[in-house]
């Protein structure tokens, strides 16, 4: 070997030395002669990353900066770490705070005297041979969160790829371990977060605010902040040796303690008009199925003992009768709902006049890209800008009608189309977040108890995940029905989302539970199998219980009598229906793809995707349970014992829910 070959191989394999070492509690920073920071735990070494940020339209990477000062100081049991960069008059400023007794540590960097649309708090670079093996691995994976739940989007675990983006939060993982680094943002009001793979170095990710694409239903580039000081969002970033354990801590740290959250009345059960009737529009469905599911069905119902009846996305039914709908359905202990979608507008909507200003009409509260021109549409509605002094009377004087009318639940839909990027009236709101912040602020001013004299329960339908807090449920996929891949895709959201069950939502909603047939997704009927799979993932998701089948007065009569069946087989199980007013969300065995068993204290239910019979074996000691016991079927009320490992034998397409003594 030559001396040149040599030397080029002492350039690429030899690491920078260590300039200044950091520890507090169980964490450790390693800062490096080339600016890189080693995170460590427990004396361990992790993984390495840098800061960067665009600074009028320049990047600043702290790879090429000059580091003035690193500082640090203790305060109540948190250790708060300043590093500064500088070039010529900016300043970039990476911090950190390392909790005690923690395992993960906090960032955020700010710039000085910028104007800033793209902050990179970490920006992991390729992994060297002192970095933890994970981030070696040729099996390393990440989960995909998706930003919002339209467009049936789901949850995945992949291998990295360049581009590829999970929204707000991410672990990076592999499955032949449990162990997983979490990332995740813990600000929400101003940027749009993600954890994105780099297009340029293989196995490389960065923590980003400012993320603005076509998930995000993006045409124009986040919007610019800028100030004597800028600050990207916070992110949580740490290592665990259970990546389902990251998942529920993340959870716990963003959690909005200051929004609309908590209901006090329970899980809601009852009935939603929208896949049973679609645009029907008879006043007579809806007291039907509030006459069925009083009368014939006595165990499905809250905790209080009350059902919801709601009209949703319905036209042409006048307010009279509604009003008087409503009166008749509280004389019965029943509840009603209504839905809205208030930032996006279907074109034939372009002439409705807006409520308190008859000059103006819908077409004129369009969302404007920065040339001026109507922002085309999103899953073929335009965005609305709600900054518009008339688009926001327009919206409070709709809300203090529906409390008026006297309306106990509110579904909002299609809530992503708020936050896009675009030029909105108000030159104080600069992203699609701080915008969505707006809106919702409204909600909570509109609906606050204190000011109208009851609970409204706010459900939140389409919508991105985060900001969280501003509605009681919201709902963990985009529209589901009642087939098998429905149950699979309402799963496939369960796996990868169950611990926003009573952290950052209080119910996990799993969109109406459909056990006949819709009249909206056009594929006929169900099978039995797959309505009990249904019925059984309504009730392991958190919950909101709300049908949707056709109970009368008109239609398919053979439509209306198998749903009247399929209700009174699946809904009327009192055990299931106990076991769904828990408000628990079960967790899933695995988290590698959509799974097949979910477990709470001595609960198990067991799923079956395929079109044939399966076993499923399971270690009782992997969902808790004792290693012998018995298991009741709470479908069917039969008995099994088990002993070292349960084995559950399912038809296709068919499910159980057990409980163990």
């Amino acid at each position: 070997m030559t001396k040149l070959n040599e030397k080029a191989i002492e350039l690429v394999t030899k690491l920078p030395k260590i300039s200044k070492t950091i520890t507090y509690s169980r964490v450790s920073f390693d800062f490096y002669q080339n600016n890189a920071i080693m995170y460590k735990l427990d004396g361990k070494n992790i993984n390495w990353f840098f800061s960067l940020a665009k600074s009028d339209n320049e990047i600043l990477d702290t790879r090429f900066l000059k580091r003035k000062k690193i500082t640090q100081r203790i305060k109540n049991d948190t250790c708060f770490i300043d590093v500064v960069y500088q070039k010529n008059d900016t300043k970039l400023i990476q911090h950190f705070e390392i909790l005690e007794d923690k395992n993960y540590f906090i960032s955020y960097i700010t710039i000085t005297g910028s104007k800033t649309n793209y902050l990179v708090p970490m920006d992991f670079g390729y992994p060297a041979s002192i970095c933890d093996e994970l981030f070696l691995s040729l099996n390393e994976k990440m989960i995909l969160v998706p930003y919002d739940n339209d467009m049936w989007v789901h949850y995945e675990s992949t291998p990295l790829r360049p581009g590829r983006t999970s929204y707000d939060v991410t672990v990076i993982h592999e499955d032949q371990s449990n162990k997983g680094l979490l990332i995740g943002a813990l600000d929400f009001d101003t940027w749009k977060n993600g954890v994105k793979c780099s297009g340029w170095d293989a196995r490389c990710f960065s923590a980003i605010s400012g993320i603005a694409d076509e998930c995000t239903h993006d045409i124009v580039n986040h919007g610019y902040i800028e100030g004597p000081e800028v600050k990207s969002s916070r992110f949580v970033c740490g290592f665990y040796q259970d990546k389902k354990e990251a998942l529920e801590e993340y959870g716990k740290l963003t959690v909005n303690p200051n929004g609309i959250y908590h209901w006090n009345h329970g899980v809601p059960f009852g009935w939603n008009s929208y896949s049973a009737l679609t645009l029907y529009t008879n006043i007579n469905h809806f007291k039907k199925a509030a006459e069925f599911i009083k009368q014939e069905l006595p165990n499905f119902k809250s905790e209080d003992g009350v059902t919801f009846i709601n009209f949703d996305a319905i036209f042409g039914i006048s307010k009279t009768q509604i009003k008087k709908a409503i009166k008749q359905l509280h004389a019965n202990n029943q509840k009603a709902g209504w839905y809205m979608n208030p930032l996006s507008h279907l074109a034939i909507q372009d002439s409705v006049p807006l409520k308190g200003n008859t000059n103006k009409h819908r077409k004129d509260i369009l969302l404007k890209t920065m040339d001026g021109l109507n922002y085309p549409t999103i899953d073929g509605k335009y965005p609305i800008d709600i900054t518009i002094p008339e688009a926001e009377e327009d919206f409070r004087l709709a809300l203090r009608e529906f409390v008026e009318m006297g309306f106990d639940y509110l579904k909002l839909d299609f809530l992503s189309h708020g936050a896009v990027e675009g030029k909105r009236h108000n030159p104080n709101i600069k992203t699609g977040r701080q915008a969505l912040m707006y809106f919702y602020n409204i909600v909570k001013e509109e609906l606050d108890p204190n000011k109208i004299g009851r609970e409204i329960f706010i459900s939140s339908s389409i919508d991105p995940l985060f900001p969280c807090g501003y509605s009681h449920s919201r709902r963990c996929s985009c529209d589901a029905f009642g087939h098998r891949e429905d149950v699979e895709y309402i799963l496939n959201a369960l796996t990868y989302s169950w611990w926003t069950n009573n952290s950052i939502y209080q119910f996990n909603d799993p969109d109406h539970t459909v056990l006949y047939n819709s009249m909206v997704d056009g594929r006929g009927a169900t099978s039995e199998n797959e309505a009990k799979s249904r019925y059984n993932a309504s009730v392991i998701s958190g919950t909101v219980m709300l049908l949707s089948d056709n109970f009368g007065i008109d239609g398919d009569q053979q439509i209306i009598n198998h749903s009247i069946q399929r209700a009174k087989k699946f809904a009327n199980n009192e055990e299931l229906n106990k076991l769904a007013r828990r408000n628990v969300a079960f967790k899933p065995l695995t988290i590698s793809e959509t799974s097949n068993v979910y477990y709470s204290d001595n609960y198990v239910a067991v799923f079956n995707f395929d079109n044939a019979t399966k076993e499923f074996v399971i270690n009782p000691k992997e969902i808790g349970f004792k290693n012998i016991g018995k298991l009741i079927n709470l479908n069917d009320s039969t008995t099994m014992d088990y002993n070292g490992i349960i084995k559950i034998k399912l038809e296709a397409y068919d499910s159980a829910i057990f409980k163990t003594k």
